[in-house]
């Protein structure tokens, strides 16, 4: 230390001594840091598609209910309500301690313009389909009508919605962001517009530095805003391991832990104490675009499932931390079936290609968002398929690109996952396979199947809960022999949690975060 001058020794120890009694310019103030890989463009409930965006929709935003971080539907904005016996009317009764983040009382009529809005057919709202059930809605949103039938308000705190026909999964659907509600005097929603409604969750949006950063604060009037933090700090961080060093280095509290990394988590003790995990409601896979004349073809579909080892792919990419999927819909949910998948056989894979006029195979785009774990994944299918005469060129495009060129049916294929928004296996079968949802609905492989479609609204209408599972079961396996995807793994979340954060559960849901209990050390 002699030789450094008196005002660098002067500097030295106030940085030596912030760095030892942590001290930042928010000084003792309680953050908890999170961070992101890709970040929503918008935060309009009423325009928001992605998980990330759904995410923090759920924490600035209220429902009439929300899912608990079990998954299980709970009062939210409404304290409670009532269904009728035939399944086709809910009314709710609002809870009137619900204030929005500006102090004005949560409404009915709120409630009311919120759906609307959702449904304009100015708004073209990508998830109008939520409330389509609502009767009425359809015309609504094709402009055959000035409203919604289905959508009666008896007074400031009591509103009664009517379906179409009885729907099992409506009070689950309505607690995703599409259903989240915004003050009466909401704009309407605008497809090109980045702009952020007021919101009643238990949470308010103080700042969204794009490109860096989105800070949350406590929603003063939210009676169980939290008491124990200041501020949620949700960082965008598009590299995986640029994260888990943040992580390890004390700069993040919870940290996703990148598929590549698991087995480093599991294999130290350290590490390991400091992990959560469960099993995602999510499903991986390889959408092949079934407009496209080669992948109109089924057997070129099969070919192409025959030739890629996905028991591999998990030993090898997930550390064995993953199940086979053999269908769309995740273990866990009533619906799901152990069902034999395609086996690894690249003899047959050839054998099928040659018999659908491709004996020497073809040349195709698999399209990804940029994403070093997407990387591993389709480098290794690259190999898997040049094995059968597929020869594979990889093109990765950040996610605005990637969604809109997938959604228009502009690529050969791509590589997504699928997360629940509700729980319940109809997530997992209408919005991805029902020929209504073609493109940005979800069916973004342009699937086709009259059956399908009818055996899809029929279980929706059916309130007997074991025989709608037997119905998804069903739905589930006729299209897996259909086989519109590359079917790979339903993935287990492994999360490390700082030793500084108490009181975080992991959700079986992402909608379903629940911040309000979590203490961090300042």
């Amino acid at each position: 230390m002699k030789n450094i001058p008196s005002l660098a020794r002067i500097l030295f120890v106030v940085l030596l001594l912030a760095t030892f009694t942590g001290c930042s310019p928010g000084g003792d103030r309680r953050v908890l840091t999170l961070a992101i890989g890709t970040a929503p463009s918008r935060l309009d409930p009423a325009l928001v598609v992605d998980a990330a965006g759904g995410e923090l929709c759920s924490q600035l935003f209220q429902g009439l209910v929300r899912f608990s971080t079990q998954g299980d539907v709970i009062a939210n904005a409404a304290k409670s309500w009532d269904i009728s016996p035939d399944g086709r009317r809910y009314t709710f009764h609002l809870d009137t301690r619900m204030r929005f983040s500006d102090g004005r009382p949560v409404r009915a009529g709120d409630v009311q313009t919120s759906f609307l809005r959702v449904l304009s057919p100015q708004s073209r709202s990508p998830r109008s389909w939520v409330l389509e059930p609502l009767r009425g809605a359809k015309r609504y949103v094709s402009g055959d009508a000035s409203g919604v039938d289905g959508i009666v308000v008896t007074n400031d705190s009591t509103i009664t919605l009517e379906l179409e026909a009885a729907f099992a999964p409506f009070l689950s659907m309505l607690a995703m962001p599409a259903a989240m509600i915004v003050p009466e005097d909401t704009p309407p929603a605008a497809a090109e517009g980045t702009g952020v409604p007021l919101g009643s969750g238990p949470w308010r949006l103080a700042e969204w530095a794009r490109g860096d950063y989105f800070s949350l604060v406590p929603n003063p009037h939210h009676p169980f805003a939290s008491t124990e933090l200041d501020e949620i700090r949700i960082r965008l961080i598009p590299e995986a391991f640029t994260r888990v060093a943040e992580f390890e280095s004390g700069a993040l509290d919870i940290l996703e832990v990148p598929k590549p990394e698991i087995g480093r988590f599991l294999n130290d003790e350290r590490r390991q104490s400091m992990l959560q995990s469960n099993a995602e409601l999510r499903v991986s896979y390889i959408g092949l675009n079934n407009n496209d004349p080669r992948f109109s073809n089924w057997q070129v579909r099969r070919a192409l499932n025959l030739a890629v080892d996905v028991d591999e792919l998990i030993r090898v990419l997930l550390a064995g931390q993953g199940l086979r999927a053999a269908g769309a819909i995740p273990p866990g949910l009533p619906g799901y079936r152990d069902r034999k998948p395609y086996a690894y056989d690249p003899v047959a894979a050839r054998r099928l290609l040659a018999v659908a006029g491709y004996p020497e195979g073809f040349e195709m785009e698999i399209w990804q968002r940029e994403s070093p774990e997407g990387d591993r994944v389709l480098e290794a299918i690259q190999g898997y398929l040049a094995d059968v005469g597929i020869r594979v060129k990889l093109v990765r495009r950040e996610w605005s690109a990637f969604k809109e060129a997938v959604s228009q049916g502009r690529v050969d294929a791509f590589f997504l996952d699928w997360f629940a928004d509700y729980p319940n296996a109809e997530n997992f079968i209408f919005p991805l396979f029902h020929s209504s949802n073609m493109g940005g609905g979800g069916n973004r492989v342009f699937y086709r199947n009259e059956a399908v479609d009818a055996m899809i609204d029929s279980a929706s209408r059916t309130l007997d809960a074991d025989f709608r599972a037997s119905l998804y079961a069903e739905i589930d396996s006729t299209i897996y022999n259909d086989a519109p995807w590359i079917y790979l793994f339903f993935p287990k979340a492994f999360y490390a949690i700082s030793p500084d954060v108490e009181g975080y559960e992991l959700p079986t849901l992402y909608l379903g975060a629940d911040y309000s209990k979590v203490r961090k050390r300042p």
